[in-house]
């Protein structure tokens, strides 16, 4: 499956950047800790970000699928997925904090659920740089992510 993922991704590879990303959320405080534990890594956004696929799906509902590379020591900024997501690690390895859950590793070749409106954030704590691909199935114009990160840049 992770060969699929990498042709895939390279099939589809389109020179479009996605949007920024929404500051805020309504429901959600806006937090500095997951699990009552401040986030390791240094904040900075996914780089190199791809949208491969933004689709409408024959329900209504949009299709978004992204690639983007997390840095060797970098972490995303604490964030909800309103309608919740996936992540498959293609290359390097993740850290996955969620709220209420155990921190787990995510080595290449495996892929992660992001549940819904669920505070989380994602780190490479390794020396590689990690390629990451996220799907999201959403109501049009819903955003594919949310920040809810007290104290980072807007």
């Amino acid at each position: 499956t992770r060969l699929f993922a990498v042709a895939l991704c390279a099939a589809l590879a389109l020179p479009t950047s996605l949007p920024a990303q929404h500051a805020g959320h309504a429901g959600h405080a806006e937090l500095t800790t997951i699990n009552g534990v401040a986030p390791r890594g240094v904040y900075r956004p996914l780089e190199e970000v791809v949208v491969l696929l933004d689709v409408t799906a024959s329900d209504g509902q949009r299709l978004v699928v992204t690639r983007g590379i997390r840095r060797a020591g970098t972490r995303a900024p604490i964030h909800v997925h309103e309608h919740g997501g996936h992540t498959c690690v293609l290359s390097g390895t993740i850290t996955d904090f969620v709220e209420g859950h155990p921190d787990t590793v995510w080595p290449a070749g495996s892929c992660y659920y992001m549940p819904a409106n669920t505070p989380m954030t994602a780190a490479n704590l390794g020396t590689e740089d990690a390629v990451l691909m996220d799907t999201f199935k959403l109501p049009p114009g819903a955003p594919t992510i949310t920040i809810v990160e007290q104290g980072l840049p807007r």
